[in-house]
């Protein structure tokens, strides 16, 4: 039995065994710029490189704000000397991008590559050609589809130039199986407190983590290393607007207290 034992022992310790939720050290990832989703990512954030798919019940549930901690340090607006150049490209997002958000988040929006095309064929064209070129160390595209040869192609795509690409996908193709390191599906929380007890202070109702004034509920489908993730949440309302947000509601709170004292209440008589 020792022997036997040695043996499993030696064979556990091999860096091409996979066990579960073990990850391997050596492979570090990138901060997300949120704590407990680089926990339930299991190795430090996203990725370094690959193909990562997002899939969106509906549009404005802090998709983009996911990815925002991530640009914000890979283009920063005040860069560092010696910091490595390179772009952010985003390839047909559904809206026009708005630059003086994107710089007031502190991204520097003269290294952000917008690509528009017409139809899925030119999309995937200038998708693996961003991907293979290596200039792009980050590559936010959105797609209506993907199939698995698709997938696998655009993965290649990504190890060749050492990009990590976050796709953007509706939730009605996640039950497709496709070769990728990563699958994330984000949904609207069912119960959002946007504030019941708003104090006068908006900097003491910020700390109360901003009441949940954006709660994603967050489902890990895949992860490379580990089983997939119970579902979490997460705040993605970027800190500017949720300042802006929590002030607006403490002035309405205080507006409705101003205006409760200037209420004729009855019973009235005849």
């Amino acid at each position: 039995m020792a022997l036997a034992d040695l043996q499993l022992e030696r064979l556990l310790q091999r860096s091409d065994l996979w066990r579960g939720d073990a990850y391997h050290p050596e492979q570090e990832g990138q901060d997300s710029g949120y704590p407990e989703l680089n926990r339930h990512l299991g190795q430090g954030g996203w990725p370094s490189q690959g193909l990562c798919e997002i899939f969106y019940a509906c549009e404005g549930i802090g998709e983009l704000s996911l990815a925002l901690p991530l640009m914000r340090r890979l283009i920063p607006r005040q860069s560092r000397e010696g910091s490595p150049a390179g772009l952010v490209s985003l390839v047909a997002p559904p809206h026009v991008p708005y630059p003086q958000s994107l710089a007031m988040q502190g991204i520097d929006i003269s290294r952000l590559l917008w690509v528009d095309t017409q139809t899925s064929k030119e999309l995937l064209w200038a998708l693996e050609q961003i991907l293979t070129s290596g200039v792009s160390p980050l590559v936010l595209c959105w797609l209506e589809d993907l199939s698995v040869g698709q997938a696998r192609r655009l993965q290649l795509a990504c190890e060749k130039g050492e990009s990590l690409c976050l796709c953007y996908l509706p939730s009605k193709v996640k039950e497709q199986a496709h070769p990728v390191p990563l699958r994330i599906a984000l949904q609207p929380s069912t119960a959002i407190n946007i504030g019941t007890n708003i104090e006068a202070s908006t900097e003491a109702s910020t700390k109360k983590g901003n009441d949940r004034l954006l709660e994603t509920q967050v489902d890990i489908l895949k992860r490379r290393g580990g089983w997939p993730a119970p579902r979490f949440s997460l705040s993605l309302l970027p800190e500017l607007l949720a300042q802006s947000l929590m002030l607006d509601m403490a002035k309405q709170q205080e507006l409705d207290k101003q205006q409760s004292g200037q209420i004729l209440q009855g019973p009235w008589s005849v």
